[in-house]
């Protein structure tokens, strides 16, 4: 894991302090675990883990302020449950077009949020 400042694609989307960008082959795991996000690439993964993964609600609203910050506009929001994780996908858009989706995995032992670019 890295310390992540901002989105490696769009870096004006800021992340909130505290985010690591997770690398390696668990990345692979996490993106296997995706639901309806055909037509997206170039992934991103960040990790919280321990007391820092509590604070769900605050990364997500942190993670979606940044993304209006930098013109994107929430299009659509879905939450479902997988196992024992909860996932939660978010698409915003840009004015000029370009989409990206938020894809957040509550998972025991970690939240995960993925952020993807359509194709």
């Amino acid at each position: 894991m890295a310390t992540a400042i901002s989105l490696k694609l769009d870096q004006n989307v800021r992340l909130p302090k505290g985010s690591y960008r997770a690398l390696g082959p668990g990345v692979k795991r996490w993106l296997g675990k995706l639901r309806n996000a055909k037509g997206y690439g170039n992934w991103e993964a960040y990790v919280a883990k321990g007391l820092a993964k509590r604070l769900r609600p605050v990364y997500v609203q942190q993670v979606s302020a940044a993304f209006a910050q930098a013109g994107y506009l929430l299009e659509s929001n879905r939450k479902f449950t997988v196992g024992n994780e909860v996932h939660q996908q978010y698409i915003f858009e840009s004015m000029a077009g370009r989409r990206a989706m938020l894809y957040v995995i509550e998972a025991p032992d970690a939240l995960v949020w993925l952020v993807g670019w359509s194709n």
